[in-house]
């Protein structure tokens, strides 16, 4: 990569903590005690990572995310908490501002105050909320919602969404389907509002919102492994190919969905590259998905 050419952002990263892991464990999920041991139990996942950060500073861990970064010529990352950590979001982000950006999220979308924390997001250091409706359970387009669109509209604040598959245990797909947002996005044309991982599974919905709208994006976070679950198991070419016909290159921001520095997943990065270039993408959409959309989104600095 030239100097001159601006590093990559990278629209979708998680930010785990041990603190954010137990916390998250003891909050009263509603599902059955089987289905949650089988998630945290002893020896599970769960529990290694805790055991693996315990110790682990906010410090430490900006230190190593600034290595990873620079190791693949990352030159920002936008961070999620796992369990909707945003106080340790904020004081994370706090540390490097420039390269270190956040979509904060709220525990229940639907409660009474969830439009109140949304306020306070900017003030947080946060450009971005993040939603998961088949962890949390509502339809993107319920009326409830609406006062939490509102403040992010007020801030200037765009919305992710992970729709579609999902490895945690209290899923419900009921609510995985990207169309659930169809009249919210009509309503709050205003307001960004992105589809992490093409959709994750529903990619021909995800394909469908782009007709009506102008203010839907999508991210190509993670290895996109739910090809495997979807009929034909189509290329990672093919699902780029479909989402660049639907939204254009500058609705499209790129992403990993790493969530260890150690590990951050530079193949993903590569891999995608690669994919868009083979399609014969310009170096100029090929700069707009790898960090110009975003820039441009969130009035990020153009070399940063």
């Amino acid at each position: 990569m030239s100097r001159d050419q601006p590093r990559t952002v990278d629209s979708h990263l998680h930010l785990v903590t041990a603190s954010m892991l137990r916390r998250m464990l003891t909050r009263p999920w509603s599902v059955r005690p089987k289905a949650m041991t089988a998630f945290t139990g002893e020896g599970s996942r769960v529990t290694e990572w805790i055991q693996a950060l315990e110790g682990v500073s906010l410090r430490d861990q900006a230190a190593r995310w600034t290595a990873a970064f620079d190791r693949a010529g990352v030159g920002i990352g936008f961070f999620i908490a796992v369990g909707e950590g945003n106080d340790e979001l904020a004081e994370f982000v706090a540390s490097d501002p420039v390269r270190f950006q956040a979509w904060g999220s709220l525990v229940d979308p639907m409660a009474a105050d969830a439009a109140a924390t949304v306020s306070r997001f900017r003030a947080w250091g946060f450009r971005g909320l993040k939603l998961y409706p088949p962890i949390q359970r509502f339809s993107a387009s319920d009326r409830a919602l609406y006062p939490v669109y509102e403040a992010a509209a007020e801030l200037g604040l765009a919305v992710l969404f992970h729709f579609g598959i999902t490895i945690a245990p209290i899923y419900d797909l009921v609510y995985a389907n990207p169309l659930h947002l169809s009249a919210a996005s009509r309503d709050f044309p205003e307001v960004t509002f992105a589809i992490a991982h093409c959709g994750a599974g529903f990619l021909r919905e995800t394909l469908f919102l782009a007709y009506h709208t102008e203010n839907v994006w999508v991210d190509t976070s993670g290895t996109n492994n739910w090809r495997e679950f979807t009929p034909g198991n189509p290329t990672l070419e093919s699902v780029f190919r479909d989402v660049l016909r639907a939204y254009g290159a500058r609705r499209i921001m790129f992403g990993t969905d790493s969530g260890s520095p150690e590990e951050y997943r530079v193949p993903v990065l590569e891999e995608q590259r690669e994919t868009l270039r083979r399609l014969g993408l310009s170096e100029e959409d090929l700069a707009l998905i790898f960090g110009g959309n975003a820039r441009r989104l969130f009035g990020l600095p153009a070399r940063s």
